[in-house]
């Protein structure tokens, strides 16, 4: 949810009222190395993540909740290379593709933004996939299907200090749980060579228990500028139902090392003025065999 949508609100330049903003847009860099179930195989890959959303609705039952109803489009591409200890072949794949979607979301007290949380999204996603083996003849299949997410929070104030220059600091944390099912698969395929590859590992369903912490700073010099600051710090656990694999005419290639992953974010959202808000983090992910996956992400909303 943060990572989509940011933390902070809005205070509108005429009525006062806090509202979130109607439009945002985040951009997302990676970089990821596993290794194959056999350790021969050595693949990283780089990959890049556009969406775009806004709200189209939202409510309040008592004036201390918030709900709201948005849409969401997106574009991604990764480019990744593999390679063999065994044979010293190399190969080169590539993945672009598009996603369409909706997403939901309640605060239970909005005014504080404090309490339960429950944030819920499902989006179609398809892809054109792209395959060069070394002396072979490239390959090229069509991925789709549905992504669906579920996750709720805790919002919690532990308290608050008042920095060297001022600076009132008010500290919460917040506890996470979140399960993503996947649902995202290839084509059946047959290569130049007579090869059937089969593409296994839809269906995952990938759980997610976290703690976030931040603080929410503001300066007197801020009052009536509408401007606030909030770093903070993630930390997850990720487990996966299942292994991503290429089953070839009944041989298994499979990623290792990420049925079980631990992941560290660190980053900074603010409401720079009444009408825009940044926010970024950077975060890394390690499991085992060698996984890991480092990302950038930077996320802008405005209020029209």
């Amino acid at each position: 949810m943060h990572d989509r949508l940011g933390e902070t609100q809005y205070i509108d330049a005429l009525t006062g009222e806090k509202k979130v903003t109607s439009l945002w847009l985040r951009q997302v860099g990676g970089h990821n190395n596993w290794r194959d179930s056999s350790g021969q195989l050595k693949t990283q890959s780089n990959s890049y993540v556009a969406q775009l959303g806004g709200d189209v609705a939202q409510w309040s039952t008592d004036g201390l909740n918030r709900g709201h109803l948005g849409l969401m489009t997106g574009y991604a591409n990764s480019h990744n290379q593999t390679h063999s200890s065994v044979t010293g072949y190399d190969s080169k794949g590539s993945i672009s593709g598009y996603s369409a979607g909706v997403y939901g979301t309640w605060f239970a007290n909005d005014v504080e933004k404090s309490g339960l949380y429950v944030d819920s999204w499902l989006q179609y996603s398809w892809f054109n996939n792209h395959v060069n083996g070394e002396q072979l003849a490239s390959e090229s299949y069509k991925s789709k299907g549905l992504t669906a997410s579920l996750e709720t929070g805790y919002t919690l104030k532990m308290g608050e200090f008042t920095g060297s220059q001022g600076t009132l600091n008010e500290w919460f944390i917040q506890p996470q749980a979140q399960a993503t099912w996947m649902g995202v698969k290839a084509d059946k395929h047959r290569e130049d060579n007579g090869t059937r590859v089969n593409s296994e590992g839809d269906g995952n369903v990938q759980t997610r228990l976290g703690m976030r912490a931040y603080l929410k700073s503001h300066h007197a010099i801020d009052d009536g500028k509408g401007r606030t600051f909030e770093p903070f710090i993630e930390a997850n656990w990720l487990h996966n139902t299942r292994s991503y694999s290429a089953k070839m005419d009944g041989v298994r290639i499979s990623q290792a090392g990420a049925r079980n992953i631990g992941e560290v974010k660190v980053g900074v959202e603010g409401q720079i003025n009444p009408r825009l808000n940044l926010w970024g983090n950077v975060g890394t992910q390690v499991g085992d065999k060698g996984y890991n996956d480092s990302t950038a992400m930077i996320g802008v909303k405005y209020n029209f």
